[in-house]
């Protein structure tokens, strides 16, 4: 006696077999996909610290010129504009990240530019605009910011 429903069995493996293959390929997709963007993420806040790092490392020379050498600060403050570029340029040569603190990280940091856009002398203040940039693995983060810098 043969029976009608005898040939179903194997369309109904090779259907569960399908239905698992697709839902184990998204499944992977999915892991994939959330693990670059956490990777990116990682990236673009390393990014970030390492443009903080400029900032610090920026207001830490100001700080102490500001201190030690107050001239060099009037001279920039004064400066004519077509001898800003040298100037400022010549200022940030030596804000660049230590390459042993860094170990195997591809990563960089640099002040894009600052301007002085107010000092008092009298009292040994000013005020600055800084643009700082990070870079880690080829993902750059910019932060501007003002500071009011004192003796």
């Amino acid at each position: 006696m043969k029976s009608g429903k005898r040939g179903i069995a194997l369309p109904l493996v090779f259907g569960a077999i399908l239905c698992l293959a697709v839902w184990v390929a998204s499944l992977s997709f999915t892991v994939s996909n959330s693990r670059f963007r956490f990777t990116q993420a990682v990236k673009v806040r390393r990014a970030y610290f390492m443009a903080r790092s400029a900032l610090q490392h920026f207001f830490v020379k100001i700080k102490t010129m500001q201190k030690t050498s107050p001239e060099a600060m009037n001279s920039l403050y004064n400066a004519k504009p077509e001898d800003w570029g040298v100037l400022s340029k010549a200022f940030l040569e030596d804000i660049i990240a230590p390459p042993d603190a860094l170990g195997e990280l591809q990563a960089s940091y640099k002040i894009a530019s600052f301007s002085i856009d107010a000092q008092d002398p009298l009292h040994g203040e000013m005020c600055i605009q800084i643009v700082a940039e990070g870079m880690v693995d080829g993902v750059q983060e910019t932060i501007k910011r003002v500071y009011k810098v004192t003796r």
